[in-house]
């Protein structure tokens, strides 16, 4: 009889134990359940952003790479054939370019137009011989162009001009084949240093405001234009890294290439 009396408690022992235990691991359960739970997903239409940087390879260049590496962002840049032959060095930051995964190179030209654009928009076929020199110097893979001085449109046979030099020189790089794109939005620099006019918080706001309005060439999609130079600190400190990170927190957009800028 005692050996049934210590066997009878050894099981009711092992009976609460198994109670606790179980419900102890339902506890914790329930826990991990409610910390794995994610915030809902935002039912917000996409709205694309296209960051695109022109007049590199410059310095400035460098850094734009060492972010977009990074933060792996896809930016498009627009580059001076002129400017990647200037230097060992600026040769070497378009080398970094064209072998970033996240960065698409687009064709701003040859000379940019040494900076008379009266004198280079005179001349239409000069121009069209200057994109075409930039686009095999470069190895250039598509017929993407940004005009230098001009925030000019020729995409899928909508167009916009803001200068009357330029347009006659556009609609031949169109029947070239050629798809010109200007910006919805530039990020302005001081001439002097190259640093941005506006705060990070000024153009987020303004970024905002343009997609909720649709004040785009295309709704629900915004180009903006920044230059290499703007950008000469390391990219732990950058204001490129820090525009990123915040135009991030929005759910509902995503960054690419220009290439996919819808045409109609």
């Amino acid at each position: 009889m005692p050996t049934k009396k210590y066997k009878t408690s050894g099981i009711i022992t092992r009976l609460v134990l198994f109670m606790l235990t179980a419900n102890f691991s339902c506890q914790m359960q329930q826990k991990q359940n409610i910390n794995s739970v994610k915030p809902p997903l935002t039912t917000a239409p996409v709205k694309y952003i296209y960051l695109s940087f022109d007049d590199g390879p410059l310095n400035g260049s460098e850094n734009i790479d060492s972010v977009i590496l990074g933060e792996r962002l896809k930016i498009s840049v627009f580059l001076v054939g002129e400017h990647a032959e200037k230097s060992k060095q600026l040769g070497t930051y378009y080398k970094l370019y064209e072998q970033n995964p996240f960065v698409e190179v687009y064709n701003h030209s040859y000379t940019h137009a040494n900076n008379k654009y009266e004198l280079f928009y005179s001349n239409p076929e000069n121009v069209l011989a200057d994109i075409q020199k930039n686009e095999q110097l470069l190895n250039l893979r598509y017929k993407i162009v940004r005009l230098p001085g001009r925030n000019i449109w020729r995409v899928g046979g909508r167009k916009r001009d803001d200068e009357t030099s330029g347009s006659t020189a556009a609609d031949l790089l169109e029947k070239n084949e050629y798809k010109i794109y200007g910006w919805d939005i530039e990020w302005q620099h001081h001439t002097s240093d190259g640093t941005p006019v506006q705060s990070v918080a000024e153009m987020v706001k303004e970024i905002e405001t343009r997609l909720e309005n649709g004040n785009t060439f295309t709704q629900g999609h915004i180009i903006i234009l920044l230059h290499d130079e703007m950008f000469q600190k390391k990219w732990e400190e950058s204001e490129l890294k820090h525009l990123i990170d915040t135009m991030r927190l929005h759910q509902n957009y995503e960054f690419e290439h220009i290439r996919f800028y819808p045409d109609k």
